[in-house]
């Protein structure tokens, strides 16, 4: 038999409709026991769930980079263990965040490891839940490698998923990309193929990830600030930022207050590294596109500037924490594998 782990995170997936409103409810988490081990019998796999914040979980809206280690340790030493795919169940507000997080961690890795939730109860009709449940499920029963978000019969790369619907079920949209589009044909029949285990090393970043503690996850995380352009605002910067996420307009742009305030707001000995994001979801960015305005001005200013190139925010924010706790004494190191320096 094969088999796969399952991991009950938390959020609508596993809600229910208390009074006029949702919220988290036990017997709900129950029931998805309940189907998803009968599935995975059908396939002949080996069910092992476990729920790291409890019964019924955590709303991902509560999630935070000190969860995302949790999670990841939990993911590695399943795969150390021979583990033939995950699926993790996720409340869709921060699942496009985790996604970003654990494709990071697990690039590499030779199994499909799948997040799917829902925009919908299991007691509301129409529901969401079961379609998105079984067909993550599987997901996880195919040859497909890598970390994905399944959602509305669709397949997202999990470094480019991005919540662009507030309650509609069909949530997620790529950025950067083409979702795959879900065929039932992939999943195994019979016995479960031989695919690679790739943890005979593991990358010195993961190492480190893996070792890094909740709380001082969480306090990497605290060393990143986001700042949200809009005509006529001014940022509040604390000096102590380590990476500085600014997102603007168009190929890179932010007014010229808010760069003068950014280049005046730091020492020479503590300035933090700027990556230079849009609010325009699609293309690549270009922060050196428009003089003045571009962001990659505060290079000449001293500043290391990052390009967003055609990320999601979700991803940029993954990876600034990753870089923090892989090699905080120098971010640019991890920045750099993926995002072009101006």
């Amino acid at each position: 038999m094969g088999k796969v782990l399952v991991i009950f995170t938390g959020g609508t997936i596993a809600s229910g409709f208390l009074g006029d409103r949702k919220g988290p409810d036990p017997s709900v988490t129950k029931a998805l026991h309940g189907n998803i081990s009968a599935f995975f019998a059908e396939k002949e796999m080996e069910v092992e769930c476990i729920e790291p914040w409890g019964i019924p979980g955590l709303d991902s809206s509560n999630l935070d980079p000190g969860h995302w280690v949790e999670m990841t340790v939990a993911i590695d030493d399943a795969v150390k263990r021979g583990v033939d795919g995950v699926l993790i169940l996720h409340g869709t507000d921060t699942m496009a965040h985790s996604a970003a997080w654990l494709s990071l961690c697990f690039s590499g890795v030779g199994i499909p490891i799948v997040l799917t939730g829902s925009q919908l109860t299991l007691d509301y009709t129409p529901e969401d839940v079961t379609v998105n449940m079984r067909g993550a499920a599987q997901v996880v029963c195919s040859d497909l490698t890598g970390v994905w978000i399944y959602c509305n019969w669709k397949l997202i790369q999990g470094n480019r998923g991005h919540k662009a619907r507030a309650q509609h079920p069909d949530a997620f949209i790529p950025v950067g990309s083409m979702p795959l589009f879900f065929t039932p044909e992939w999943a195994r029949e019979g016995e479960i193929a031989e695919m690679p285990h790739p943890r005979g090393r593991t990358p010195h970043s993961l190492k480190k990830i893996l070792e890094t503690g909740s709380e001082e996850a969480r306090e990497a995380g605290r060393g990143i600030r986001w700042l949200f352009c809009s005509p006529g605002t001014e940022p509040l910067l604390s000096g102590d930022e380590k990476i500085l996420g600014i997102a603007g307009f168009g190929a890179g742009n932010a007014p010229t207050a808010l760069l003068e305030k950014v280049a005046s707001a730091y020492p020479p000995d503590r300035r933090p590294q700027v990556i230079a994001c849009s609010q325009a979801e699609g293309d690549v960015k270009n922060p050196a596109a428009y003089h003045d305005v571009g962001m990659a001005t505060l290079s000449s200013r001293g500043f290391d500037v990052w390009g967003q190139m055609d990320y999601p925010v979700e991803f940029i924010h993954a990876l600034g924490c990753y870089a923090l706790m892989a090699w905080p004494q120098d971010p640019g190191r991890i920045l750099g594998k993926f995002l072009k320096k101006y």
